[in-house]
């Protein structure tokens, strides 16, 4: 009997110590109601729209010019704001009609504490049709960091060899028949 005792007193302090009070888990309910992620966003929808737009000048305003960018490109390494615009003027002389069909925005949360960062996550379904009239669907994640409206850190992740290949094979395909 007294096992039982102790094992019911062990197991309830272990649950009250484990479990957070009910006003720690509604603080952070709707995480995508943070005012600094809301701001965020805003920008990364017009950043977004600037490319769809294929408007280098007014999607340059709203990068840093110290942004840290991380390409898609295997092997690059970390580049500058000219490097960024650069790669984006570079589909944009090679590619036409850019479309989003799909995008998911959620927001980035901070690796400690697991509270909203401000920054903003999103899965994009890019459609545009390369120079040579194949037509692309890729998807994309991306992860931006935002200071003062500007975005510092661009982490874009997507397959642009895959991208590459499939141009080179739907071309040569077109080619011969």
């Amino acid at each position: 009997m007294l096992k039982a005792i102790i094992g019911f007193v062990v197991g309830a302090a272990a649950v009250y110590l484990l479990v957070p009070p009910a006003g720690d888990t509604e603080k952070v309910s709707n995480l995508s109601d943070s005012p600094v992620y809301l701001e965020n966003l805003t920008v990364i929808k017009a950043y977004h729209d600037a490319i769809i737009n294929e408007d280098i000048e007014t999607m340059a305003t709203m990068v840093s010019d110290t942004v840290k960018y991380y390409s898609p490109v295997y092997g690059s390494a970390v580049g500058t704001k000219e490097d960024m615009t650069g790669r984006l003027q570079g589909w944009f002389d090679n590619f036409e009609d850019f479309a989003i069909e799909d995008v998911v925005f959620l927001p980035g949360l901070d690796g400690v504490t697991a509270e909203p960062d401000g920054s903003v996550r999103c899965y994009v379904h890019w459609n545009y049709t390369h120079s040579s009239g194949v037509k692309v669907d890729p998807w994309f994640y991306a992860n931006f960091d935002l200071e003062g409206g500007k975005i510092v850190t661009a982490r874009i992740f997507g397959d642009s060899g895959g991208i590459q290949n499939h141009i080179a094979e739907a071309a040569a395909a077109s080619e011969s028949e």
